[in-house]
């Protein structure tokens, strides 16, 4: 049974703002790239514990990422009860760890 998901919403604008920029240099890689961070969620969503705990990561939730097929991104999500939330789609050589702020521990008050 795959889980339900969610994305964060700068999460969900860095998927839209990444394809608009792909769009920009092809007329539909932007959809390919979507298409390949759909599959890599669906890939999550069917056995998040086989993606790699994010490195150096410590602590709960545990976040985790899954590459986004040919392209240069990974799908950086954490899991907890039925949920799947996506945190970032990140390239992959830029900024690491930029998204750890959208990640709170449970009974954060912020939630």
């Amino acid at each position: 049974m795959s889980l339900a998901f969610d994305f964060h919403p700068e999460a969900r604008l860095e998927l839209l703002a990444d394809g608009e920029w792909y769009d920009e240099r092809e007329l539909g890689l932007g959809e390919r790239f979507e298409t390949s961070v759909r599959a890599a969620i669906d890939g999550a969503r069917d056995s998040p514990v086989s993606c790699a705990v994010w490195p150096g990561w410590v602590g709960e939730p545990v976040v985790r990422s899954k590459r986004v097929g040919v392209f240069p991104h990974r799908v950086v999500f954490f899991v907890r009860g039925d949920l799947l939330t996506v945190v970032a789609v990140a390239h992959a050589k830029r900024r690491p760890g930029y998204w750890r702020d959208r990640v709170r521990p449970p009974g954060d008050p912020r939630e």
